[in-house]
């Protein structure tokens, strides 16, 4: 499986989040999306699709991508939970 973490410098629930994932064996790969919202001064009156959607997240941060798809923080620990069980059986 393979798991990207989108995050924030600063952030409690996504430091924990990268921990949790530490403890429970997954490797991952992390996107800081301050980097995004900051590339400029005037980024909001660029225009710029990309910036845009980094910025209208930052609040609901972490967000996971387990394969393909989005899931929110709670939704992805449980659904690596779920993987953890049924590799154990």
């Amino acid at each position: 499986m393979e798991i990207h973490v989108y995050s924030k410098l600063g952030c409690g629930k996504c430091d924990a989040a990268k921990k949790k994932l530490a403890l429970m064996g997954f490797d991952y790969t992390e996107h800081n999306l301050e980097y995004h919202v900051s590339l400029h001064d005037g980024w909001r009156q660029d225009g710029s699709t990309d910036v845009m959607a980094a910025h209208s997240i930052m609040d609901t941060l972490p967000l996971f991508k387990l394969d393909e798809e989005f899931h929110d923080y709670p939704t992805a620990m449980r659904l690596l939970k779920e993987r953890t069980l049924a590799l154990a059986n």
